[in-house]
């Protein structure tokens, strides 16, 4: 896994040379979309709610929201993020 891809899983935090990116909540939306509650923290902390193939930024980076696997289960889910631009 290079540091442009980031796999999170339940209650790991990850970090690269810029940021440390952890998931905070994972749910369904009314319209069945499913939303990921994203923290990250670069020089100041980030809160974002995404949806899969969304991007956020982080400082002077672009990243996205890539995949969703294994989700409803509370424990054997896995999100990947992408550097989609980096600074």
């Amino acid at each position: 896994m290079s540091a442009d891809t980031i796999h999170l899983s339940h209650g790991i935090q990850r970090h690269t040379d810029t940021a440390r990116f952890a998931v905070m909540d994972i749910y369904r939306e009314s319209d069945s979309s499913i939303r990921v509650l994203l923290r990250a923290v670069a020089t100041e902390k980030q809160h974002h709610t995404l949806r899969v193939g969304e991007n956020f930024p982080v400082d002077d980076e672009t990243w996205q929201l890539a995949d969703l696997t294994g989700w409803p289960s509370e424990d054997d889910w896995v999100v990947v993020l992408r550097r989609v631009t980096a600074a």
